[in-house]
This record gives C-alpha cells, structure tokens and sequence, in this order.
C-alpha cells in the first residue's frame, strides 16, 4: 500500500465523481490506517504532522464512503 498514491487517486476520484472507484480506494485506506499504516500527507505543502495527517486521512475517508454509497457529491 502507498497511501500517499491512494489518497491523491481517492481526491481524483472524488473531483470525477467515481464513485465505485472512490469507494474501494477509501475502503483500502481506511484498512491501512485503521491497521496503523502510516498516514498519507493530507494537506499539499504543509507539514502538519503524523497525527494530523493520519485523523484528515481518517475524516476524509469516511467522508468519501458516505458520498459514494449515497452516490451524490456534497462538494461542488
């Protein structure tokens, strides 16, 4: 698992609306994460820490199934 590549090919997915490919790459993330694989760096060009990164990883995924299984994008 490279959860940097997962987490820019889940935002990809998202902007695409592709929703079963937003599910799957959130799911294997979620898995990662949930068994204490290191956290992707969320945010571009800061360096907010493991911590932080690892709960908007977290945040984000979570996020990312809710939309995928409603199939509606609550971001413009």
């Amino acid at each position: 698992m490279d959860p940097q590549t997962a987490w820019e090919d889940l935002l990809e997915a998202l902007g695409e609306r592709d929703w079963d490919r937003v599910e799957d790459l959130a799911e294997g993330l979620l898995h990662w994460l949930q068994a204490d694989g290191f956290p992707p760096r969320a945010v571009t060009g800061s360096d907010l820490g493991a911590d932080w990164d690892r709960e908007i990883a977290l945040a984000g995924c979570r996020t990312a199934l809710v939309q995928a299984r409603e199939g509606v994008a609550h971001v413009p």
